[in-house]
């Protein structure tokens, strides 16, 4: 976990402290290498399964969901974080499906790192299809930054919303430095260059660059949300995290669904019918995992096929020598009498008389 663990501590953050340090504090417990069997199994009982695009219909979800971060590892990603650039590629395969009308970005972050949000944003923004935000938990900072951009946002009622800010953390450990005795002295070129290396202090000049890089991302995100959400107040986009509701009634996003499928409903009925109805098929990795579907009573081991098994199917009882001769029997038509001639020769043909 370097990349999102050296971010928390070094790059400007769209997430809330306590949510970025419960996530690392996760994944300090996990350790890979004291693990039985196989890894990827493994992490995703703890983690949950990699969220992967579905379409279905004329519609497809797709899923951001997790810590989010840019240039990430495969292992990071199955560690519950979501990459902008994956997010990216699903949503313009879907942009390129001309079956996919409508694009359901599913959302369930406590936000990230600032790093490729924006312009994700404006992808998601410069759309021309449909596209729709949903929040069932929670959207906040780097998240909210990108549901907002969708034409339609909707989340539960009860779901956290908002977080829409930005900050920068800086650790002055110089005190604890002294205290211990140690010193650091730091050879530089550039009154800004190392600015907050441990065991020095900003200096006012370097303090005053940071926090306007700070403020200007926090304008840059207040000003996409209100590119879009026309009737948001910037008061009430100054890191405050507010209920589905709440954020409904201040604008920030639609409206508010109790669940999914109402969602669904809402878009119309059939696509809603479309999703419930579809299934997933499993992948045949090899030959032998491939079975031809068996009606009931077909098939026989000494075929080479299973009889089909279940509590209303019983298996086909072999049938003995003599029973199978007199079914034979049964099925051999009886010989027509012969007909008089009166003038008119039968027909003869190939075909059996009808009985």
């Amino acid at each position: 976990m370097h990349s999102l663990s050296i971010a928390f501590k070094t790059q400007k953050l769209l997430i809330e402290p306590a949510k970025a340090q419960a996530y690392l504090d996760k994944v300090a417990l996990f350790d890979p290498t004291k693990m039985a069997g196989d890894i990827e199994d493994m992490m995703e009982l703890v983690f949950g399964p990699k969220p992967k695009m579905v379409k279905f219909h004329n519609a497809c979800i797709i899923p951001v969901k997790g810590v989010i971060g840019n240039g990430l590892t495969e292992l990071e990603k199955m560690m519950g974080a979501v990459d902008v650039e994956d997010v990216e590629e699903m949503l313009e395969e879907a942009h390129r499906d001309a079956n996919i009308e409508v694009i359901i970005l599913d959302f369930d972050t406590p936000g990230g790192t600032v790093t490729g949000v924006p312009e994700l944003a404006q992808r998601i923004r410069s759309c021309t299809k449909r596209t729709i935000g949903w929040a069932g938990r929670q959207c906040c900072s780097a998240g909210m930054w990108l549901m907002s951009q969708c034409d339609e946002t909707f989340a539960t009622p009860s779901s956290v919303i908002g977080s829409i800010g930005v900050y920068l953390p800086i650790i002055d450990v110089s005190a604890a430095y002294q205290h211990e005795g140690v010193a650091v002295d730091l050879i530089k070129s550039g009154w800004a260059k190392a600015a907050g290396y441990p065991g020095t202090k900003l200096s006012g000049d370097q303090r005053k660059l940071l926090e306007e890089s700070v403020v200007e991302d926090h304008v840059w995100f207040i000003s996409d949300v209100k590119s879009v959400r026309v009737y948001a107040k910037d008061e009430d986009m100054q890191g405050q995290c507010w209920s589905g509701k709440k954020a409904a009634e201040k604008m920030l996003i639609d409206g508010v669904l109790n669940t999914f499928d109402d969602l669904l409903m809402y878009i119309d009925a059939v696509t809603y019918q479309n999703y419930e109805r579809q299934e997933p098929i499993p992948a045949i990795t090899s030959p032998s995992e491939a079975k031809a579907e068996v009606e009931p009573y077909q098939g026989d081991k000494e075929d080479g096929v299973e009889p089909v098994s279940g509590d209303k199917k019983k298996k086909k009882k072999k049938k003995s020598d003599e029973e199978e001769e007199d079914d034979l029997e049964e099925e051999i038509e009886p010989e027509m009498p012969d007909i008089p001639d009166e003038g008119t020769p039968p027909v003869e043909t190939d075909c059996k008389p009808k009985s």
